[in-house]
């Protein structure tokens, strides 16, 4: 038995190392760039092929290579957070154009057991931040595909706390990180009542700003938010190293406006960013990244759907604002159903607004979100609305675009 054992252990081992001689016959160049043109799911599983494709999808130069071929490409995926009928599970789909044929896959999330609610905050060259929705100081960072994650340690935490979370990368200092904002009572509050609390002003609240970088182990403190943001502008918009903020409206620096604001994840600053003169109100308006440019989806009075599509050509300038798009009027048939309970994100939907710009697609569609989990492409053109579905797609779900990615979570 022991001699049967050896012989075969011996054959694999031949095979093995034959199959490893085969594939280094490829120049190493040549090599990586054949899986760099991969979708991401297929460079994962060359990992088990054999020990030389293994070594070779850890390769530095690969995990560039294939990040700047997916951004290049398009190679997008949709992200569902859904909690129902199960909470808190994440699935996939890739696609280039929306293609009904598309299946819909779950994303394993390893840190579930400990973490029994959460929500995505963001996705950023294939890394995802997860924050639990129920204490708001528990922040994973997690690469869906090569399933690596990173728990962040807690920060400092105050009762009633309202926590705003932002997280991306510059491309200049090569840096990823994850903002927190949070606002809390002062030390006159503090004598109120828990369930008066709630009524209280903003303005009677103070705030501290924590930066954690991935490459660092700890939280670090800058100081107060010279700004009030609103809540439900949280995660922010993410461009060209920049995090983008709707502020709260009401009265703050002799204003009742609100305004754009931007962090900038070189200096650790905060900046006022010109906002179109639309002619209406921003009260449910939102801001999207379209076509590599921060754009500002307002919508027309009645609640209807119907917005137009601001776009900022050149950042930073007022005058560049440009009413790119009208997305007319649309009413989903979205079939609401039988809930035994209330579920987390269906809360999160009715307490939202009514449509969100999810992204503009290839053929230059734009990719609407309706309340309810909805997917809609729109046709600026043609002025036509197509519901979007994929197979195994889930039921009341929060929709984000990711890039997969090789992107190691652990930072050096």
């Amino acid at each position: 038995m022991d001699f049967q054992r050896e012989i075969k252990k011996r054959k694999c081992h031949k095979e093995e190392e034959g199959e490893d001689q085969h594939l280094n016959c490829l120049p190493h160049e040549i090599a990586l760039d054949i899986l760099s043109r991969l979708p991401i799911k297929s460079v994962i599983q060359s990992r088990f092929a054999c020990r030389s494709w293994n070594l070779l999808s850890h390769d530095l130069q690969l995990v560039n290579m294939h990040m700047s071929r997916a951004l290049i490409c398009q190679r997008l995926c949709l992200i569902f957070h859904s909690d129902y009928p199960i909470r808190n599970q994440l699935h996939f789909v890739e696609f280039s154009d929306v293609d009904d044929n598309e299946i819909v896959r779950k994303i394993d999330t390893p840190f579930v057991g400990s973490t029994p609610e959460f929500n995505m905050i963001g996705s950023c060259n294939g890394l995802l931040c997860l924050i639990d929705s129920l204490l708001a100081d528990s922040i994973y960072i997690y690469n869906p595909f090569t399933r690596d994650y990173k728990v962040l340690p807690k920060s400092v935490e105050f009762e009633d706390q309202i926590v705003i979370v932002g997280f991306g990368f510059h491309p200049i200092t090569k840096e990823y990180k994850v903002i927190k904002i949070v606002y809390y009572p002062n030390a006159y509050n503090l004598e109120i009542p828990r369930h008066f609390r709630r009524l209280t002003n903003m303005s009677s609240r103070r705030s501290d700003v924590e930066i954690f970088n991935l490459g660092t182990n700890e939280w670090r403190s800058i100081g107060e938010a010279p700004y009030r943001l609103e809540k439900r502008s949280s995660p922010g918009v993410l461009l060209s190293g920049r995090l983008h903020w709707m502020s709260q409206r009401g009265n703050y620096n002799w204003r009742r406006d609100r305004i754009i604001v931007s962090f900038d994840l070189v200096d650790d600053s905060f900046q006022e960013i010109p906002r179109p003169d639309t002619g209406r109100s921003w009260t449910n308006g939102h801001l999207a990244v379209l076509g590599g440019c921060l754009s500002a989806a307002v919508p027309f009075r009645g609640g209807n759907g119907a917005l137009d599509i601001w776009v900022m050509k050149e950042y930073g300038v007022k005058d560049s604002w440009v009413k790119e798009f009208t997305v007319g009027a649309y009413s989903p048939r979205f079939i609401l159903p039988k809930l035994k309970k209330p579920y987390r994100i269906w809360k999160n939907f009715l307490g939202r607004r009514f449509v969100r710009i999810i992204c503009l697609l290839k053929n230059g569609d734009i990719l609407v979100e309706y309340r309810g989990g909805t997917l809609v492409s729109y046709n600026p053109d043609s002025e036509i609305f197509k519901e979007v579905s994929f197979r195994g797609m889930p039921r009341l779900f929060q929709t984000i675009v990711h890039v997969g990615s090789l992107i190691p979570v652990v930072q050096s």
